[in-house]
C-alpha cells in the first residue's frame, strides 16, 4: 500500500469532483527545500506543495497558514469551501478561514477519543484540538453513523453540522481476478493456505492478534491434518511499510512484532513485504484465501471495502466502522478485538467452509458495487451545498 486509506480517500474524491467541472487545489506540506512545487493530477484538480521545516504539527499551523495565504494572494486565487482532513489540516484551514472569510468543512479519519477508549492511545493534546475543531468548523463529514455518534457524545458536537458520506472503490481497479493467475503473477505456492493483512505497521491495527491466531491456527493444522503436515502450508502476508529502509527495522510496532514472531517460532510462516502500489493490491487480495483486519479501531476500513470488491472473504474485528461494512456470517466473518483464539477459529472456518465462503465472497462483491466514488462524490457535494451554496467554479481541499 504506496498511500494511505486518507490519500485514497482524498485523490478519488477530488478527481471525480474535477470530472464533474469543479476545480480543486489540494494544498499539502512538503519537507524539501523548494518552496513551492504543484503537480497536476486532474485537469481541474492539482496538489500544491508548500515547504515547511518544522516537525512540529501544532507549532507549524500558524506558519503553514501564512504560506497558504500568501500563496492563494499572490496567485489571485478565489474558493468557495475549505475541506480539511486531519486534525493538522483543520488547524490550518482555520487560520486561513479568518483571513479569506470562506467556509470551512472537515473530515478526522480517526479521532482520539475513540482512539484512547479502543487502543489505550492518550493523547490529551489532541483531543482538545479536535474539541475546539468540532466548536469552530462550519460543517463535519464523517463516514458512518457511529463516527456522528462519536462527535456528538464525546465532542459534544451539534447535529446539524454533520453529514455522513461514506468512501468508495474503483471498481475498475479492485475486481476479482482468478486466485491461480494472481498467485501466477505474484510468485505464491497454488496450495499454500494465504493470509493477508493490509494497513500500516500501527499498534492501532492490532497485527499481533493475527500472529496469535495464527500460532494457535498451525497447532489446529498439527492435530487435524494427519499426513505429511507443513507448517508451510500457511503463510500470512503483511503489506505496510517500508521494508528497505532502515527505519523499518527500528520501529517499536514492527520490533515488537518480529519478537512475537520469533517467541512462537513462525519466522516460516509470517513475510513483511511492504508497501505495494496500488493497481498491485487487487493480485493480492485475489490471491489471498483470506483477508484480515485485527485493528482495535478503524473509523472506516477502506482496505476491507477493496477487498470485497476483489471478491476476497474478510475476516475482521467488530469495531468501529468495519462493523458497517461487514455482516457477519452474510458478506465476512467478524470476531471481537483482541481475540486470537475467536480469530483463529472465523479463519478456520473461511479456509475449510467452501459453501460458506462462497456465498459470503459473492454477497461482498455484490455489496462493494453499492459503494463507488462517483455515487460518493455525489453525495459529498450535497453535503457542501447543505453548508455553503456552491458556484462550481472552485473549491479547496
Amino acid at each position: 500500500m504506496s498511500a494511505g486509506g486518507m490519500s485514497i480517500y482524498i485523490l478519488n474524491f477530488v478527481n471525480k469532483l474535477g470530472e464533474m467541472g469543479h476545480i480543486i487545489d489540494i494544498y499539502a506540506r512538503s519537507h524539501k527545500e523548494e518552496d513551492e512545487s504543484i503537480v497536476k493530477v486532474h485537469k481541474n484538480v492539482r496538489i500544491i506543495h508548500l515547504c515547511s521545516a518544522s516537525k512540529d504539527l501544532y507549532k507549524d499551523t500558524h506558519e503553514f497558514s501564512q504560506k497558504l495565504y500568501s500563496f492563494i494572494r499572490k496567485n489571485s486565487l478565489k474558493y468557495d469551501i475549505i475541506h480539511s482532513h486531519y486534525f493538522y489540516s483543520a488547524l490550518v484551514g482555520l487560520n486561513l478561514k479568518g483571513k479569506i472569510q470562506i467556509p470551512i468543512v472537515h473530515t478526522f479519519h480517526s479521532l482520539a477519543i475513540a482512539k484512547r477508549k479502543l487502543g489505550g492511545v492518550n493523547d490529551q493534546k489532541r483531543i482538545a484540538k479536535e474539541k475546539f475543531i468540532v466548536k469552530e468548523v462550519d460543517g463535519l463529514i464523517v463516514s458512518t453513523t457511529l463516527e456522528k455518534n462519536d462527535l456528538l457524545e464525546d465532542y459534544h458536537a451539534e447535529a446539524k453540522k454533520i453529514a455522513i458520506v461514506s468512501p468508495g472503490v474503483n471498481q475498475k481497479v479492485f475486481r476479482e481476478i482468478r486466485k491461480d493467475k494472481a498467485r501466477k503473477k505474484l510468485g505464491f505456492p497454488d496450495r499454500c493456505k494465504f493470509l493477508l493483512f493490509v494497513g500500516r505497521i500501527d499498534p492501532i491495527k492490532s497485527i499481533e492478534t493475527l500472529i496469535l491466531a495464527l500460532d494457535i491456527l498451525i497447532r489446529k493444522y498439527k492435530s487435524k491434518e494427519k499426513h505429511n503436515y507443513k507448517s508451510d502450508k500457511l503463510q500470512v502476508v503483511l503489506i505496510g511499510g517500508d521494508v528497505t529502509s532502515r527505519a523499518f527495522r527500528k520501529n517499536k510496532e514492527v520490533q515488537r512484532i518480529m519478537s512475537l514472531i520469533e517467541e512462537k517460532n513462525l519466522e516460516c510462516c509470517v513475510k513483511f513485504i511492504g508497501s505495494k502500489p496500488h493497481n498491485e493490491l487487487p493480485y493480492y487480495y485475489s490471491a489471498a484465501d483470506v483477508v484480515v483486519l485485527p485493528s482495535v479501531y478503524e473509523s472506516f476500513g477502506l482496505v476491507i471495502l477493496e477487498a470485497m470488491a476483489c471478491g476476497s472473504l474478510v475476516v475482521a474485528s467488530r469495531v468501529g466502522g468495519l462493523k458497517y461494512l461487514i455482516k457477519d456470517k452474510e458478506n465476512g466473518l467478524l470476531f471481537e478485538s483482541g481475540n486470537s483464539l475467536e480469530l483463529s477459529e472465523k479463519i478456520w472456518i473461511g479456509l475449510h467452509n467452501r459453501y460458506l465462503r462462497n456465498q459470503l465472497k459473492n454477497n461482498a462483491g455484490k455489496y462493494s458495487h453499492t459503494l463507488n466514488w462517483d455515487k460518493q462524490a455525489k453525495i459529498l457535494l450535497q453535503a457542501y451545498s447543505s453548508f455553503v451554496p456552491l458556484s462550481g467554479a472552485s473549491a479547496v481541499a
